[in-house]
């Protein structure tokens, strides 16, 4: 059997999701499943939250943050949000 990640996204991230265009949303998801069907992608940099939490950062017209949560077969993703 293969063991397969999935991706899991915060309740800011959801609220920001559901901000987006139809066509924004589909985007956002392609590019999420696409990051979980590769879960050792690397990031094009590293960024560390005040916590210390190394994420991996990729720009796709907007930089999404992530890291994988291995033990729980969970990749975890968090997005650039729009600054007013």
């Amino acid at each position: 059997m293969i063991r397969e990640h999935k991706f899991v996204i915060e309740d800011s991230v959801l609220h920001f999701f559901s901000g987006r265009s139809h066509r924004e949303r589909e985007e956002l998801i392609r590019i999420w499943e696409a990051l979980a069907k590769d879960p050792y992608h690397k990031g094009e940099w590293i960024q560390k939250t005040r916590l210390g939490r190394e994420l991996l950062v990729k720009c796709f017209g907007r930089l999404i943050r992530y890291w994988l949560d291995e033990p729980v077969l969970e990749f975890r993703i968090d997005v650039e949000k729009d600054t007013p």
